[in-house]
């Protein structure tokens, strides 16, 4: 299980082209977003750049910084711009000023690098070694982080399980006590006379009250999406599993907000609210994993 957050890096390097390195970093987000930044000689590499992040990463917020450290007239060729050097000639020279060649060199536009088109396959290859270098990079690091999200996660299953077994246990304590708190009951209103109350009123009443308290579906199936929800946490591999969980999470909730509403006692009730605690903290962490 791999977590969203992470940082990567990679350099490689070429005789006759230069240095390239690239540097990535990642944070939350619902889908796979790319923010590629290259330096403008290299704006063409953009689309390949890319296509190789997008074969090793599904979700999160990727920032992509590429640098490149050429060997001077490797991969570019100059042209000076005579138009505007006259321009700026002329202007200076209606200021009273003459115009230097150092000074002129210096002014952005002057100066047009143009990239060899003869090297661009050299410099793609370099871009995607890089770039593979920096995705093993952050694969590390967010497996990493994943390990840490997978233990976070297992421990608040472990509370929810917990839980689990409390409403389990005491939904067959409820249909009991709701007797005894109605005869209770009659007998504060009536006194003596309750006695004499038909019985088998009473256990209508009950039966209509189980009919409508009952939990077995309900605490079935949180049963069981709990037993799913260990099973992805436990799995090898590092597929993405972060929309499976968020999904399943969802459904927890769902049984949870159940039980609470059908769950008419004191102790269901402490123990859906610490449901509904652990399944808040499982939704912030699952934000995390890809």
């Amino acid at each position: 299980m791999n977590s969203m957050t992470g940082f990567g890096s990679g350099r490689c390097g070429s005789p006759t082209l230069g240095a390239l390195s690239v540097e990535m970093r990642s944070v939350n987000s619902r889908f796979l977003d790319l923010v590629v930044r290259l330096p403008q000689e290299l704006s063409a590499l953009e689309p390949a750049a890319r296509a190789g992040i997008q074969k090793r990463f599904t979700r999160g917020k990727l920032y992509v910084d590429v640098r490149f450290e050429p060997i001077p007239g490797a991969t570019q060729r100059y042209e000076i711009n005579e138009a505007l050097v006259e321009r700026l000639e002329d202007f200076c020279r209606s200021r009273g000023h003459e115009a230097k060649p150092e000074d002129l060199l210096g002014i952005s536009g002057v100066v047009i690098a143009l990239q060899d088109p003869s090297r661009l396959d050299e410099m793609t290859k370099l871009m995607e070694d890089a770039l593979e270098e920096a995705s093993k990079s952050m694969e590390t690091d967010r497996r990493r982080e994943g390990q840490v999200l997978r233990e976070a996660l297992l421990a608040i299953l472990a509370q929810m399980r917990a839980c689990h077994s409390a409403v389990a246990e005491f939904r067959h304590q409820v249909v009991e006590r709701y007797r005894q708190k109605l005869q209770d009951r009659i007998a504060d209103l009536l006194g003596p006379k309750g006695i004499n109350l038909d019985s088998g009123r009473l256990e209508q009443e009950v039966a209509l009250f189980a009919d409508k308290a009952d939990l077995s579906e309900e605490v079935t199936r949180l049963g069981a999406h709990l037993d799913r929800l260990e099973e992805l946490l436990s799995s090898a591999g590092s597929e993405a599993r972060g929309r499976a969980l968020d999904f399943l999470n969802q459904e927890i909730l769902r049984e949870i907000n159940t039980i609470g509403s059908k769950g008419r006692d004191l102790e269901i009730t402490r123990q859906v609210l610490e449901l509904k605690n652990h399944a808040e903290s499982m939704k912030e962490q699952i934000a995390n994993v890809e």
